[in-house]
């Protein structure tokens, strides 16, 4: 087959080459597997490249979760911002990434998508970025796979890698309908969105206080392209016990995809965050998505939020992205059932929460002595740090309200370069195996780069990579793999 050529199907007995139990078999350049933003990148840059391309999504809608995000594109200024906020990050990615961004935002505007004028700034803290419409974006990576001859397929679940030696020649899949289909390829992009949904993988890497974490992320991001790439040989990397999320109400009776943005508490970087003792572990301008990690470790994994009207009014009543609007979301997380307690005076407020089994002493020295430093203009209270921008609680009435962490994605993974190939413990590349976005581990550790920006670009590499691989090879007849120059260096399964 060659590049760009029609996808050419089969249909074949039972007892097929390899002896794999497939009722089809398809022949594409490149397979896609999943449909996230870096899968969705992934599949239209290859598409545009030439590449004949299968975009395989295993759940009945496109877009996995970031279909449910707020659409901004964003991510790390410069590379000296990205080394500070992200210290154990991989810098060769992270250097890419940041490279890579303005010809990314350019290809967006291009193509006519929506993409804010003006950017926001101090994103989570550091980054910058714009608004765009993410479901504008998922939709023309579809239609330019389409118009490039592939296809974009939902209900197709990847249950295996074809492979032929250490090289990656196609995938095994089961449809929704129960059919059997094997798609051999030059190239297999991983793109599944993560391991936040397999609970015990989560265990082994988080630790047991990983069981409460909520699920705030499509359902099926359950590690997928971690356990393939683990079958075809790929290296570990490091972030395996980090993650992105954002701290939510405790409790939730009910928590739906509808529910993901406005229950999510973006404001806790302006609170006190004590934990079920009364204490403070954490520097609370740090920003929500690092703190909701810090509470995982906490006891039970909860925490408790202590403001007062003056952050009320302003920082949770704020836009925090733009599109999302303006909604009080210490009022919507009370309705969800939130533990919450109201008073006038922070006396009274310490104790109607040492009602919840908070050690009232110990919770009233701990906001003292966070006043106390705040006033000084910052330092250590009690060994953790306060930042010189800390206010400390002081105009009436008072709010407290009780949280729980939640992932939306993890940050460990497979191990890849900037190009996107998936490599081994060696370092060397896995042939024909690609990953992009939150597959990839390390870019993101502890600190976040970012998640539509950071997987549309490392998308971007991917797709790349895999178109080329796809044109340095030539199928004959009998669909061996051979090089441009006419000798045999790999063969698909036969």
């Amino acid at each position: 087959m060659s590049l760009g050529a029609p996808q050419q199907k089969e249909s074949i007995p039972a007892t097929d080459r390899g002896g794999d139990s497939v009722d089809e078999v398809r022949r594409v350049d490149v397979v896609v597997v999943g449909s996230g933003v870096s899968g969705s990148a992934a599949a239209m840059t290859a598409a545009r490249r030439g590449a004949t391309v299968a975009l395989l999504e295993k759940q009945a809608a496109f877009g996995g979760s970031a279909a449910l995000s707020a659409g901004m594109f964003w991510t790390a200024p410069s590379v000296e911002a990205y080394r500070k906020r992200i210290p154990l990050g991989n810098v060769e990615l992270g250097s890419r990434l940041v490279a890579d961004y303005e010809d990314a935002l350019a290809e967006l505007r291009a193509a006519g998508l929506r993409v804010a004028d003006e950017p926001k700034r101090d994103i989570m803290t550091f980054g910058m970025g714009y608004s765009t419409d993410i479901h504008g974006i998922l939709a023309w990576c579809r239609d330019q796979i389409v118009a490039a001859g592939g296809e974009a397929t939902t209900g197709a679940v990847v249950t295996g890698l074809v492979r032929n030696g250490c090289a990656v020649t196609g995938v095994l899949v089961r449809t929704a309908d129960g059919r059997r289909i094997r798609y051999e390829a030059a190239a297999v992009v991983l793109a599944s969105g993560g391991f936040q949904g397999d609970r015990a993988e989560l265990t082994r890497s988080i630790g047991p206080n990983a069981d409460r974490l909520v699920l705030r992320s499509n359902p099926g991001s359950v590690g997928d392209g971690l356990r393939l790439a683990r079958a075809a040989g790929t290296g570990g990397t490091t972030a395996m016990s980090t993650f992105y999320g954002h701290l939510l109400p405790y409790p939730l009776p009910r928590f739906e995809t509808e529910h993901y943005l406005p229950y999510s508490q973006y404001y806790s970087g302006s609170t006190v965050l004590v934990n079920l003792e009364g204490k403070r572990f954490a520097d609370e301008t740090d920003g929500d998505e690092l703190l909701n990690q810090a509470v995982t470790f906490q006891p039970e994994a909860r925490g408790i939020l202590i403001f007062d009207e003056f952050v009320r009014s302003t920082e949770v009543l704020e836009e925090p992205f733009p599109g999302l609007g303006s909604i009080d979301r210490l009022g919507i997380a009370i309705e969800a059932g939130g533990q919450h307690a109201v008073a006038q005076t922070l006396p009274e407020l310490v104790n109607l929460v040492a009602g919840w089994g908070v050690d009232r002493d110990q919770l009233s020295r701990t906001l003292d002595r966070y006043a106390e430093v705040a006033g000084q203009g910052g330092g250590t209270a009690d060994g953790v740090a306060v930042s010189a921008s800390a206010r400390a609680p002081q105009d009436g009435p008072f709010y407290a309200l009780m949280v729980q962490p939640s992932i939306t994605f993890t940050f460990g993974g497979v191990r890849t370069n900037a190009r996107g190939e998936a490599l081994d413990h060696d370092g060397a590349a896995v042939p024909g195996l690609f990953a992009a976005g939150a597959d990839i581990g390390g870019l993101s550790n502890y600190g976040y780069a970012g998640g539509l920006a950071p997987g549309y670009i490392t998308g971007r590499w991917a797709g790349t990579s895999a178109a080329e691989r796809a044109a340095s090879l030539v199928r004959n007849e009998s669909y061996a793999v051979v090089g441009a120059d006419g000798r045999g260096t790999e063969r698909n399964a036969q």
